[in-house]
């Protein structure tokens, strides 16, 4: 990847962003956070329920609570553990923690605009000026674990394998999911033995120094994201979710996606695994689309990797503008489908909810469509050049 100097244009634009997304999620301060406002005002976020309900109100230790350990990977605890020192305990601490979250979001925010717009200031614009993104910056804390993968795709870039490597396992125990990234990543690297184990050696290393500490002292506590998840069933957004709305309740999911998701991921990211940032957005539509639950914010990675890779071709605008557009759609309709599912006034019909997030998916596989051309392309043009070497 070639780096360019910072726009400062485009930082100008990222802090009015900021401010859009803060004036829509600080709706919610009047009501404090209270069900059903938070899903008729369209602010809804994640960091203000878990306050007091994972004991920071209290300062507590996240992993050491029993049932109320917080289901998020080692360092979105930490992270939110420190924040919570910050802040008073109690009720009256719950704005402080808000906001201090968002300053926490925002700085990570600040290093994926800064990377983008150095590598291309189309791009950063691209970025800041996604509405989707912008109206779903701080529904979680899916931000710290975009930053450090954005810096990992540039680091495999400038040859920086190990550092690469480091800050991909900082991805994922925060997030967990980035583990995709994995094989795309050591695939791409295998003409390259050396810089191959250079990855896998920052990976790894990091990967222990960041969980064996806790794995040990407090095991259950550790362990209780991955057995959330494992356990997890059927959840919003998902095409598995629309299926059981149709009365065919899907169980044991697990042993039907999984292995579904895992066959794709390795054929995407085998057959394209020389370009890298392709393959990376493929894997990425692969499991966002079949996993089972999809969150809205989830279109900030989406979104991030579909601006690495893709040339800004109008095709590729159109079809982004096209899917922005059905991301925004979905984060109304899956506000008011849960008025609908609490009981409450003012939600929507589940008809209209299923169309909606059909919507949402077939934007976004439009664009996967458009990639799969772009690659199916290069690969070609790679084989003939090989044959007629």
């Amino acid at each position: 990847m070639r780096t360019r100097s910072f726009s400062w244009s485009v930082l100008v634009v990222a802090t009015l962003a900021l401010v859009a997304s803060y004036l829509k999620f600080s709706r919610c301060i009047s009501v404090g956070w209270l069900t059903p406002d938070v899903y008729l005002q369209g602010c809804y976020t994640d960091l203000t329920p878990l306050y007091e309900a994972r004991n920071f109100a209290t300062d507590a230790w996240p992993y050491g609570s029993g049932a109320s350990s917080l289901e998020y990977p080692v360092l979105s605890g930490l992270g939110i553990w420190l924040i919570s020192l910050l802040t008073k305990d109690g009720s009256a601490g719950l704005l402080e923690f808000f906001r201090w979250n968002l300053f926490a979001l925002s700085c990570a925010y600040a290093i994926v605009v800064f990377q983008l717009s150095k590598l291309d200031r189309k791009k950063g614009f691209l970025f800041v000026l996604a509405p989707a993104v912008i109206s779903a910056l701080f529904i979680n804390w899916d931000l710290w674990a975009v930053a450090p993968l954005v810096l990992s795709l540039v680091f495999v870039g400038r040859g920086r394998y190990t550092l690469a490597g480091v800050l991909l396992s900082i991805s994922i125990f925060f997030k967990f999911f980035p583990v995709i990234y994995i094989l795309p990543i050591v695939l791409f690297l295998a003409h390259n033995r050396v810089a191959q184990r250079q990855f896998l050696k920052g990976l790894l290393i990091s990967a222990a120094g960041i969980n064996i500490p806790i794995l040990v002292v407090q095991f259950d506590g550790w362990f209780k994201f991955y057995r959330f998840n494992f356990e997890r069933e059927v959840d919003f957004g998902s095409i598995w979710y629309l299926i059981s709305m149709q009365g065919s309740w899907i169980s044991h999911l697990n042993w039907i996606a999984a292995p579904i998701i895992l066959a794709l991921l390795i054929g995407c990211s085998h057959r394209y695994r020389d370009n890298l940032l392709g393959n990376i957005f493929l894997v990425s539509v692969i499991f966002f689309t079949l996993n089972k639950v999809y969150s809205p914010q989830y279109v900030i990675w989406l979104t991030v990797v579909a601006i690495l890779y893709f040339p800004k071709t109008r095709t590729f605008l159109g079809l982004f503008v096209l899917w922005q557009g059905g991301e925004l759609l979905y984060q109304f309709g899956i506000w008011r489908h849960i008025l609908t599912v609490l009981g409450e006034g003012s939600g929507i019909a589940n008809s209209t909810y299923i169309s909606i997030t059909l919507f949402r998916i077939t934007t976004l596989l439009l664009l996967a469509g458009y990639a799969l051309y772009l690659l199916e392309n290069d690969f070609i043009k790679s084989r003939n050049s090989e044959a007629n070497i």
